[in-house]
């Protein structure tokens, strides 16, 4: 394969992932970890995301999210209070 060639291959891949919207990036750690605890907030309250109802969704979605707030801001050393405590 010539130079010409090669430059031309890489092109054609530039095209599709512009329209496409880029290129797509390997997970970080951090969005591996934030998925990690989605799973066990599942499993620990028995829920299967797919076959969730929408208020078992929220649900999942809001105890990960608050759950993950609260172990990153131990982590910086912020006090960070749970949208839904008292």
């Amino acid at each position: 394969m010539s130079i010409q060639d090669e430059l031309l291959n890489h092109y054609q891949l530039d095209v599709l992932a512009e329209k496409a919207g880029g290129y797509v990036a390997a997970p970080t750690a951090e969005s591996l970890d934030y998925t990690d605890l989605f799973f066990s907030v599942c499993q620990q309250f028995g829920i299967r995301y797919s076959q969730a109802t929408p208020k078992e969704r929220f649900f999942v979605d809001e105890v990960t999210r608050v759950t993950w707030a609260i172990q990153h801001g131990e982590r910086i050393g912020e006090n960070l209070r749970p949208a839904f405590s008292a």
